[in-house]
């Protein structure tokens, strides 16, 4: 792909790197075939291959980012199965990475995005907080039908059901079940012991069953 940065942006270390990943892609659309928000979304911004353009026109104009190129980068979920399928070995995780601080420096969320976002990186990281905020949610999760977009979709999260603290939460080490094979660590995530503990325990079940001992790390 073909850039046009001029020497004085090339001059930061950060923009230079990020121009050798965009000249790296070759834009043949493999990659859409694995893009879980393209095969849901069907719109080219949702691909890697259209965020890529998105971040190179963002760069190339050397301005502020805007509305729809942070939409369409936040909707990146950065599963980067792209990577695995890019027959170039497009960089693509450094490049969303670079083009995300961009964004957060130069475009301001309006009021009720960003009280949200605070609400999460609060409430995300600690089991017990994000229960309290899911029963305190139960009330307006009722109302999600007549709202769209993020919200509607956080309403309708926050109407199901929060379990109870699980023995998964506590950092542990968990003994294999006969001969032992391996040794893994185990992340636990950030709701996941909130919303679905029954899907981590059985993991343990699994790896335990198959000779692993399993580690839970603190945090």
């Amino acid at each position: 792909m073909q850039t046009r940065l001029s020497q004085s942006q090339l001059a930061h270390p950060a923009l230079a790197e990020a121009n050798e990943v965009l000249r790296t892609c070759v834009h043949c659309g493999l990659c859409l075939a694995t893009c879980p928000t393209y095969a849901i979304l069907g719109d080219e911004r949702d691909s890697p291959r259209g965020r890529i353009y998105l971040i190179k026109d963002m760069l190339e104009a050397d301005g502020p980012a805007d509305a729809t190129v942070t939409r369409h980068i936040d909707r990146c979920l950065s599963c980067l199965s792209c990577m695995t399928t890019c027959p170039a070995g497009v960089d693509y995780m450094h490049l969303v990475d670079h083009a995300r601080g961009h964004i957060e420096k130069t475009w301001v969320r309006p009021l009720p995005e960003r009280l949200l976002r605070t609400l999460l990186a609060l409430a995300l990281p600690r089991p017990g907080l994000a229960r309290l905020a899911l029963l305190a949610a139960r009330g307006p999760a009722l109302l999600a039908p007549l709202f769209g977009g993020r919200l509607g979709a956080l309403l309708r999260l926050a109407g199901r059901p929060a379990h109870g603290p699980s023995w998964i939460e506590r950092p542990q080490v968990i003994p294999a079940r006969g001969p032992r094979r391996a040794r893994v660590a185990l992340l636990t995530g950030c709701v996941q012991c909130v919303l679905a503990p029954e899907i981590i325990e059985a993991a343990v079940r699994v790896l335990t069953r198959h000779g692993c001992v399993v580690v839970v790390p603190r945090g």
